[in-house]
């Protein structure tokens, strides 16, 4: 009977102690940029709202979160909206408000206490992070370890550019994403002329098998290690994949309608969208129709020659016109159409612009020109 006890003690505690390794809580070490100054005015620092998507996606799915920077103390972002619920959540509550005025310098981090990294964008982060020889170290290290993740958001993906282990970038042959050109000229920033590089270049000159999606859509890449996301849209996935790859469960988390919106966009270039999705373009409320119609304007603007694009750009526009109208975006809206020859639907639209008493002599001057031709 003895041995039978000695035999059940021994089976629950070898039970509890699988449970209890089972558990055992990951840990990511997340990185920003130490360059910042004068809220980016100055210097550009690093995205405040990757850094709040990414962190809440950690906690909130039991990763541990350690903060660091290349110099450590505290860090300055680029100008951002306090007033954001979710930002003011984190300024505000007391466990956290303190963080990025205390964190730890990547010279003072062991990497052996960590199974991931992931570094923060920003334009500051062009100056600072792919050349601090600490960061390389770090990345080397969990790319020499197993069960490990290097994970970067935007260009925070500049930091495994100069890494090398035995005289060969890391990156050879890795399938990866970052800030694109594309968006680099869309929404060309006062530093961009400063930049020692643009990202999508030198990761593609590094051996890396570059891949983008449509500016400022969501687009992650996974490959091997790596776990990459574009852009700030690209943020909460890519964190939440990296949570994935540690082997945890992500919590659901409610869709915001801005991520909606660009998800709407997204499937519509692509188009994926299925009639139920389309129906609700025209329901007030389901989106936000500013941030469609804009993207369709800057679509257009950013397109040369190319119609389906163009067209692309128009159908956006069209689509937010009953719940967000604006008489410069229409404006352009016809040129277009005369641009690529839908001579009838330009008419139809300066008609409306000259109804509406909107940009009257321009509408007025192009419908002279098609009633010409």
């Amino acid at each position: 009977m003895k041995n039978y006890i000695t035999l059940l003690l021994l089976l629950i505690t070898a039970s509890t102690f699988s449970q209890s390794t089972s558990k055992i809580q990951k840990k990511v070490l997340l990185v920003v940029s130490s360059y910042g100054k004068d809220n980016g005015n100055t210097r550009p620092g690093f995205e405040f709202e990757e850094f709040v998507d990414a962190y809440n996606i950690f906690t909130q799915n039991n990763v541990k979160v350690i903060i660091a920077s290349p110099k450590g103390g505290s860090v300055i972002a680029d100008k951002f909206d306090a007033t954001k619920e979710k930002n003011k959540a984190f300024l505000t509550n007391e466990n956290t408000a303190f963080l990025l005025k205390q964190t730890v310098a990547t010279g003072k981090i062991d990497a052996n206490n960590f199974d991931a990294i992931y570094i923060i964008g920003g334009k500051g982060a062009m100056f600072d992070i792919p050349y601090d020889p600490s960061l390389q170290d770090i990345i080397l290290n969990l790319y020499n370890r197993k069960g490990t993740v290097l994970a970067a958001v935007c260009h925070g993906a500049s930091a495994f550019v100069n890494v090398k282990q035995q005289n060969k970038y890391i990156l050879d042959k890795v399938k990866i994403t970052g800030f694109s050109n594309e968006e680099e000229h869309v929404f060309m920033s006062k530093w961009s002329n400063e930049f020692p590089f643009f990202l999508e270049n030198a990761l593609k000159a590094k051996g890396a098998i570059y891949q983008k999606s449509n500016f400022m859509l969501e687009n992650v890449v996974t490959s091997g290690k790596f776990i990459t996301g574009q852009n700030p849209a690209s943020t909460k996935s890519s964190a939440e994949a990296v949570v994935k790859a540690l082997g945890n469960r992500p919590e659901h988390r409610s869709i915001t309608k801005q991520d909606a919106t660009l998800g709407f966009i997204k499937k519509f270039l692509n188009n994926q969208l299925d009639k139920n999705e389309l129906r609700k373009v025209s329901n007030a409320g389901s989106y936000h129709y500013k941030l469609i119609a804009t993207y369709g304007f800057i679509l257009i603007q950013d397109t040369k020659d190319d119609k389906g694009s163009l067209e692309n750009g128009i159908d956006l526009i069209s689509f937010s016109k009953p719940y967000f109208f604006n008489e410069n975006f229409q404006l352009l809206v016809a040129k277009t159409q005369i641009k690529i020859g839908s001579l009838k639907q330009a008419k139809q639209t300066l008609e409306e612009l000259i109804e509406k008493d909107f940009l009257k002599k321009e509408a007025l001057a192009l419908l002279n020109e098609i009633t010409k031709s």
